[in-house]
C-alpha cells in the first residue's frame, strides 16, 4: 500500500469515527424564561428536538438537508482525489474543519431547534456535542 493510499484511509476512519458521536444538544442563556423554567427547560429542549426530526421527514426538511449536504460534499470530493498533495490537503481539512463542519441533515435540525427555542422565549448560545 503507498503512502497516500494510507494516508487516505487514515482519514477517512478518522472521519467516520467523528460521526458516531452522541446527537448533539443546544445549550441555553440563562436569561428569564431559563430561569423560570428551569429543570422543564430540557423537555422544552426534547420536544424541539422531536420537532426537527419530524421536519427532517418531509419532503421539505429533505429537499433543505439534501441542499445543503451536495454543497459540504462536492467541496470534500474535489479534496479527496489525487496523490500526495491532497491526502495533505484532506489531512488539515479535517483537523482544521473536521468538526466544525456539518452535514447538511445537522445544519437543518440545529436551525428548526433554535428557532423552536426562540419561539418558546429561550436564546441558545451553542451547540454540545
Amino acid at each position: 500500500m503507498n503512502i497516500s493510499r494510507a494516508i487516505h484511509i487514515s482519514f477517512l476512519a478518522l472521519a467516520l469515527a467523528s460521526c458516531a458521536s452522541k446527537p448533539s444538544r443546544p445549550s441555553l442563556y440563562p436569561n428569564q424564561t431559563y430561569k423560570d423554567r428551569g429543570d422543564k427547560s430540557n423537555a422544552d429542549i426534547d420536544q424541539c428536538l422531536k420537532e426537527s426530526d419530524a421536519y427532517l421527514k418531509t419532503p421539505e426538511g429533505e429537499k433543505l438537508a439534501k441542499s445543503a449536504n451536495s454543497s459540504s460534499v462536492s467541496t470534500s470530493v474535489g479534496v479527496g482525489f489525487g496523490g500526495f498533495g491532497s491526502g495533505v490537503g484532506l489531512g488539515v481539512g479535517v483537523g482544521d474543519r473536521g468538526y466544525s463542519r456539518l452535514s447538511g441533515e445537522e445544519q437543518v435540525r440545529r436551525n428548526f431547534t433554535n428557532q423552536c427555542l426562540v419561539n418558546k422565549g429561550y436564546q441558545v448560545v451553542g451547540w454540545e456535542n
